[in-house]
């Protein structure tokens, strides 16, 4: 086998690859929207509620992870972060810097930095946020 074709071997495994990716995505998505045909955002916003999140975190919450849906698809805050929407430990420091930015909360720097508790799905994010703007009204 020439370099070329190895090459092209290569490239064409990727496309597979991440073609494969797209699908198995679209498809959960197209899953969940025909689930959840009646779920809505004051659906969301009520179990958000039952684990001591206000409203205002709530709507900050869905409006963080909307980029992570397909159009239509309301978050749930049971949507597993690894294994649902397929992203990782960076990514969702990423929503809460985001986060903390929209709440006008200083961001955490080298020299005082911040280690983030483990947060396995969109009610984890919800919870921590609602924490750090309770440990910022208190400061």
């Amino acid at each position: 086998m020439t370099g070329a074709q190895k090459a092209a071997a290569i490239i064409a495994l990727a496309v597979i690859a991440l073609g494969w990716f797209n699908w198995r995505m679209w498809r959960q998505f197209r899953a969940a929207r025909a689930y959840r045909a009646g779920w809505s955002a004051a659906d969301c916003d009520a179990m958000l509620a039952d684990a001591g999140v206000s409203p205002e975190i709530a709507a900050l919450t869905r409006e963080l992870i909307a980029s992570c849906y397909g159009a239509d698809v309301v978050p749930h805050p049971d949507d597993d972060f690894a294994c649902f929407l397929m992203i990782d430990e960076a990514e969702v420091a990423d929503l809460v810097g985001a986060g903390r930015e929209r709440l006008g909360l200083p961001l955490p720097t080298q020299h005082d930095p911040v280690e983030l508790p483990p947060m396995k799905d969109v009610r984890d994010l919800a919870v921590y946020l609602e924490s750090v703007v309770t440990i910022g009204r208190t400061a």
